[in-house]
């Protein structure tokens, strides 16, 4: 599968993460709105180094957990389990498009995991076809078109060109989803604005560019509201589907 990132960047960027006790996460109010609580499902992450939303997930909704991710900084998700008191899940340290765990999940979902991919149709396939009849399905990636392409042009072109910024359109992700066999819930840009860079290095312009885009984003949200999500600049998109059961 051609990918825009390999192994070595992801284990290099996890190295240093300390766990930290979860008490909630980014899109909580998504999970929230279309998940229930229920101690007998089960939830697998894909792309689960680091583990803050898959911890989530059991603490708040109950489901036993499991991830899937081939880089080796899959064991700060066990540390991070361990550090909130908890069992670890059940780990997987595999390529995601040809691991066959012999199963089915009730929930599967990913964090900023598809836009790394050329091709998002045989991306969201494969999240389809380990989830179970009945089952959620959640997506969720940023949002780097549009406007949001050229703030980031200006400003962190190395992570830009990490990310597939063609598939970040509502119509492209509604094409590769049609023909699986799930119920489109959900699609959606998600906020207002908001806008992050994974530079390290700065200088005049980087920070001069940096404080605009911030200027620029509190204005947005004065006048359109935090929960006004729009094409132009909202800085995520988030997918939800069910699987009917047959």
């Amino acid at each position: 599968m051609d990918a825009y990132t390999t192994k070595e960047n992801w284990d290099d960027y996890f190295k240093d993460y300390q766990p930290k006790v979860v008490d909630s996460v980014f899109f909580a109010e998504i999970f929230e709105r279309y998940l229930k609580p229920d101690a007998t499902k089960s939830v697998l992450e894909i792309g689960c180094a680091g583990g803050e939303y898959l911890c989530y997930m059991h603490k708040h909704f109950g489901f036993e957990p499991f991830g899937v991710d081939y880089s080796d900084e899959i064991v700060k998700t066990a540390e991070l389990f361990r550090h909130n008191g908890l069992r670890e899940p059940g780990l997987f340290k595999r390529d995601f498009f040809n691991w066959s765990p012999g199963r089915t999940f009730d929930v599967v979902y990913s964090i900023g995991f598809i836009e790394h991919f050329e091709d998002p149709q045989r991306v969201i396939e494969r999240h389809v076809q380990l989830l179970s009849p009945g089952g959620t399905l959640v997506i969720t990636l940023p949002h780097f078109a549009n406007l949001q392409y050229w703030f980031h042009w200006l400003i962190d072109r190395e992570n830009l060109a990490k990310h597939n910024t063609r598939i970040m359109h509502l119509g492209v992700l509604r094409k590769a989803i049609n023909g699986a066999p799930v119920k489109l819930e959900h699609l959606d840009y998600y906020q207002t604005f908001g806008f992050w860079t994974e530079r390290k290095v700065w200088n005049f312009y980087h920070r001069f560019v940096n404080w605009n885009i911030e200027l620029f984003g509190k204005i947005a949200w004065k006048l359109m509201g935090f929960r006004k999500s729009n094409f132009l600049f909202s800085p995520h998109i988030v997918l939800v589907a069910t699987k009917p059961i047959q």
